[in-house]
This record gives structure tokens, C-alpha cells and sequence, in this order.
């Protein structure tokens, strides 16, 4: 409403006199001309340089005084020309975000969920996904992270399975198990954040998948189902102290209760170099309850050094581990294969990753 003010405000202003040095003054006509249908002109690009300086109410003066300015300068026949370059102006895709402030390369989108902002970004052919200021995914490795994160699981995991995702809100994990043809018995996906998720998933079929719009902490608290695997996949653990909480020993314990006797658990553990305590207390706290543990890690170029932790209740570490090594299931995969599954169990000579008693020795 405001906007539309601005714009009629020449209107209003026609009944005073004009200022007499400027009186057809084409000097004036055209520099007046030139910011009306420029700044007035396109209601996107208005939003932009709000969006873009800390002082949005400085452009609302400025485009008010111009208005008001012309109204005063022009007869009312000089109106029609600036008006119909705004209208053609209008007419103009403009794809000016306010976010756009934020990055270097072109934001293609900007949507507004209940707990955030997703930012799409592209560069050349590539997009990059944003959520709340940070990277989620990007195209170029997103494979890689799905792969990593999902083909170690499936190793071992039997057909016909029932599986939870917690979080997975960038869908790279739910577009990687349709990727894989991998036949699940039910697939529960419980997301941080059910809009950012559902935008990601938009192109698959949803009729397949459960939806659980409940908080993360509650639904594990109350739900009576159990499952043959439950994915933990939750963007950077140590940003928040609610992300921290899903780390703690206590939700760590009712998440393995709800497992069956033959479930797994994987948890996705953020970058490992920035973060290398966790990774560890992590691992060992999952053992002292008598769960076999495997982490292994791997360098995603656009996001880190990220590492995982699967837990089983039926095999120990050391089946495990070997169960990894030994698995040749065949998936659809444009980079994992049984030696990438070695390096990324391989956690080199740095202590707190890993005992030397679990290191993994190649054939």
C-alpha cells in the first residue's frame, strides 16, 4: 500500500506551483524520469534495495521526495510517458531477493518456512542450497553425501526393512534410497523442519514415505513403533543446543530402544575436525552400552570433513566392521564402492577418532 502511495503521490502534488528555477526544466524532467520508473517503477527492485541496506526507511524518503518532486516540476501530459515505462518495467522478470545481499552468486529463490529461510544459489550449472544462512547440499557432491551416508547401511541391512530418518531435511538421504532401489517394508521421516523437506522432495512420490510433523524429541518420547534402522541426520550437531540435545546419552538410549533386536542406528556427526570430542564421546558412549560401533568419515569438498557412527544390536564392533568390509550388495552408485568403504573406515593415526585396536587393515 505504501508502494502504491509513492506512486500516486505526483498526482497529489500537481496543485502546488512549481518551483520556478526548474519550471520546464528538461534537465529535471528527464534525471526525475530516470529515478520514477527506475525506483517506482519495478516493486521488485524496490524490495531489493530495502532488502540490501540497514536503513530501508531512507529509500521510502527518497522515493517519497522524488515523487513529490516531479509532481511539482511536470504538467500532468509529462506523467503518462514515466508511467508507461513503469508499467513495462513491471513487465520485466526481475529476480532481485533481499538475501541476495548474503552471496556472491545469483539467488534464484528465497522461501520463507515455519522454522527458517531456504536459499537457492546458483553458479554456472550448479545449485547450492542454503538453510538459514549455512550450506545444506550443493549438486556437485551431493551424491557423494548420500552415498556415503546411506550405502554403508544398506550393506547390512536386510529387505523389507522398517526405517526412521530424523531430520534429513535437505532430502539427499530420501532421494539417495529411491536412487538405490533399495525394497523397505515402511519409511517414517520425522524432519526438523517438514516444510525445508518437503520443498527438497517435491519432484518425488510421497505417497510412499510417512510424514511425522511432531517434535523430534516428543515423537521418540511417546511412539510405540520399533524399526530396523533409524537415521540421524540433522544439520551440524553443535550449532544449537537443541541440535546438541539429540547427541546427549539419554536420547541416544531411547533411540536404541526403539530398535529391534537386529536394528541399527546411524548418526550423521557434522564435520569431525571442528568437532573431534564429540565424535569420540559419541562412539564410546554407544559402546558402553554394549552396541558394536563403526565410525568411519570422509572429505565432502563442499561441506567438510563429515563423519558418521553406525551402531548395531546384533553384531559387535569387530563384526561389524567386518560385515563392512565384506558386503557386496549392488546399489546404483556414481562414486561408492567397497574400497571407498575401507578408506572412510580407515581414521589414519589421530587418536581421538578412533582405538588403534579398530584400525582396518586392507587386503
Amino acid at each position: 500500500m505504501a508502494f502504491w502511495f509513492f506512486v500516486l503521490l505526483p498526482l497529489m502534488a500537481l496543485r502546488f506551483a512549481p518551483i520556478a528555477p526548474f519550471k520546464n526544466n528538461f534537465f529535471t524532467f528527464f534525471s526525475s524520469l530516470c529515478l520514477i520508473s527506475m525506483i517506482l517503477g519495478s516493486y521488485p527492485l524496490t524490495q531489493y534495495l530495502i532488502g540490501i541496506t540497514d536503513h530501508g526507511w531512507v529509500w521510502v524518503i527518497i522515493m517519497a521526495m522524488t515523487t513529490v518532486f516531479m509532481g511539482t516540476q511536470l504538467k500532468i501530459k509529462w506523467l503518462l510517458l514515466p508511467m508507461l515505462i513503469a508499467i513495462l518495467v513491471w513487465m520485466i522478470p526481475f529476480a532481485f531477493l533481499p538475501n541476495q545481499k548474503d552471496y556472491t552468486e545469483n539467488v534464484i529463490s528465497s522461501i520463507k518456512t515455519r522454522k527458517g529461510v531456504i536459499d537457492q544459489v546458483r553458479w554456472n550449472d550448479d545449485q547450492w542450497t542454503y538453510y538459514n544462512g549455512r550450506l545444506s547440499t550443493a549438486t556437485p557432491d551431493q551424491s557423494m553425501y548420500g552415498e556415503a551416508t546411506l550405502y554403508p547401511l544398506l550393506q547390512v541391512l536386510p529387505k523389507e526393512a522398517k526405517i526412521l530418518i530424523i531430520g534429513g531435511d535437505n532430502g539427499v538421504i530420501v532421494q539417495q534410497l529411491a536412487t538405490s532401489k533399495f525394497h523397505y517394508q515402511s519409511l517414517h521421516i520425522l524432519p526438523y523442519d517438514l516444510d525445508f523437506i518437503h520443498h527438497q522432495l517435491k519432484n518425488l512420490n510421497l505417497d510412499l514415505m510417512t510424514f511425522i510433523d511432531q517434535n523430534i524429541s516428543s515423537f521418540v518420547e511417546t511412539t510405540a513403533l520399533h524399526f530396523d534402522a533409524i537415521i540421524i541426520d540433522l544439520f551440524d550437531p553443535l550449532s544449537s543446543l537443541e541440535m546438541h540435545a539429540f547427541m546427549q546419552p539419554y536420547f541416544t538410549e531411547k533411540l536404541l530402544s526403539k530398535l529391534d533386536t537386529t536394528g541399527f542406528l546411524l548418526t550423521q556427526m557434522g564435520d569431525i575436525y571442528k568437532q573431534p570430542e564429540l565424535f569420540k564421546t559419541y562412539t564410546d558412549q554407544i559402546s558402553l552400552l554394549n552396541y558394536g560401533t563403526v565410525p568411519y568419515h570422509l572429505q565432502i569438498p563442499t561441506i567438510g570433513q563429515i563423519g558418521w557412527v553406525l551402531a548395531s544390536r546384533e553384531y559387535s564392533s569387530t563384526q561389524l566392521a567386518t560385515a563392512l568390509r565384506g558386503a557386496r550388495k549392488p546399489f546404483t552408485s556414481q562414486w561408492w564402492n567397497d574400497e571407498t568403504m575401507a578408506m572412510m573406515m580407515s581414521m589414519g593415526k589421530q587418536d581421538y577418532f578412533m582405538e588403534k585396536e579398530r584400525s582396518i587393515k586392507r587386503n
